[in-house]
């Protein structure tokens, strides 16, 4: 039974890499064509790939917590401290899924996150927006990296089981 609680797990965090990874195309994509749209549209489109960027991952980190350490973290500022959860290792659970410097930058994302849900969307800045544009590639390319070799430790336990 555990082995299969492993392969589900595996599986549901490769889905929504999968989904992640669409959403860092999508960004490459819709980059070179939000030039020359007015603010408005460049904010709102730009704001929603940002805001389900960091979804995806935060489903991933909700994933391994209710998987292997068998809870989310609770009151008001779970979300942060589900993120700093990820880069935390867990002894004997489970290594850290995410280095510092990247659970830093997917910060950003978070914070901009919190910005989208809680702002109208003309109010949002298109100037943060095309920052966060710019360095989504470079957050995704860690992400990916750190859930593929947390991956591997899945695997390990899989197998072991």
């Amino acid at each position: 039974m555990q082995r299969h609680r492993f392969a589900v797990l595996r599986a549901d965090i490769s889905r929504e890499l999968d989904n992640v990874r669409r959403l860092g195309a999508e960004a490459r994509d819709w980059s070179d064509r939000l030039v020359g749209l007015p603010d408005n549209i460049r904010v709102r489109t730009a704001g929603s790939i940002l805001h389900d960027f960091y979804c995806g991952a935060e489903r991933i980190f909700r994933l391994v917590a209710m998987g292997l350490d068998g809870d989310l973290p609770a009151g008001s500022d779970w979300y942060i401290d589900l993120l700093h959860r990820m880069a935390t290792e867990i002894e004997p659970v489970r290594p850290a899924l995410l280095d510092r410097e990247t659970a830093r930058q997917l910060e950003e994302f978070l914070r901009f996150r919190h910005l989208f849900r809680n702002l109208y969307g003309f109010d949002l800045d298109w100037d943060r927006c095309q920052v966060l544009l710019q360095k989504l590639p470079v957050t995704l390319r860690r992400l990916e990296q750190q859930i593929c070799a947390f991956d591997e430790f899945l695997g390990s336990l899989q197998d072991q089981a």
